[in-house]
């Protein structure tokens, strides 16, 4: 198999990937005992280019999304969606009253469809919704209790931005302690050369960045025959 660094070549400068061999980075941490499905942010904010948050249209990243969640609905794994809390007051917003331009507008702030999910991979009853202010699923929510509740040790994520959201939440996770595995084609940004460089940075610290063939493979070849034992 090829190893973590080499995979980024012609894509990161060959001096850049030395200094990261020099320091050991990026092995392969695996999926655990018991993995779950953090779905990022992908509400009609982040997705659809009506609203001036998401920066153009993603197909491949919407088609992959679903394919992810439709595997781990069909294998009984947890599965959780992340997405912003009340914005309606400022207070509520927080510091990205001063950051953002648009915060008090009505896509932002108070639009009633910009939280909610395309039904192709939208929540279901049986699914886990955490709410949050900043950009991490795990900041002042109690995401990390429900998954230690699930006897979660594995999270994979989806979602968006790679950038900003998703790589708070997997920082955050690592912290934790959680396996992470990021499925490259479910994970978008507003910028690709963001995307890409926030994807190898992750690979290399705090995650394994894996091709979406790969993890659901691995996730049905493990999983399956206990779902259907069950």
């Amino acid at each position: 198999m090829q190893d973590k660094i080499s995979r980024w070549q012609g894509l990161i400068p060959e001096e850049d990937l030395a200094a990261y061999r020099k320091g050991a980075f990026g092995r392969r941490v695996g999926i655990g005992a018991r993995p779950a499905l953090l779905n990022i942010d992908t509400t009609f904010m982040f997705v659809d280019p009506a609203y001036d948050m998401c920066g153009r249209e993603m197909p491949e990243l919407i088609a992959a999304v679903t394919r992810v969640t439709d595997v781990f609905r069909r294998l009984g794994l947890p599965i959780y969606y992340s997405r912003r809390d009340d914005r309606s007051h400022p207070t509520y917003r927080g510091i990205w009253n001063l950051k953002l331009g648009n915060a008090a507008e009505f896509q932002y702030a108070t639009d009633p469809r910009a939280d909610q999910w395309p039904d192709a991979y939208g929540p279901r009853p049986s699914d886990r919704i955490i709410l949050k202010n900043k950009p991490s699923a795990f900041f002042a929510t109690p995401l990390e209790s429900f998954l230690r509740y699930d006897g979660v040790d594995t999270v994979v994520v989806i979602g968006v931005s790679t950038s900003g959201c998703v790589r708070a939440a997997v920082t955050d996770a690592f912290s934790h302690n959680f396996r992470v595995i990021v499925v490259e084609e479910a994970v978008g940004d507003r910028s690709p050369a963001a995307h890409r460089a926030n994807l190898f940075d992750m690979d290399m610290k705090f995650a394994d960045v894996e091709p979406i063939d790969r993890v659901l493979a691995e996730v049905e070849m493990r999983f399956a025959p206990a779902r259907a034992a069950e």
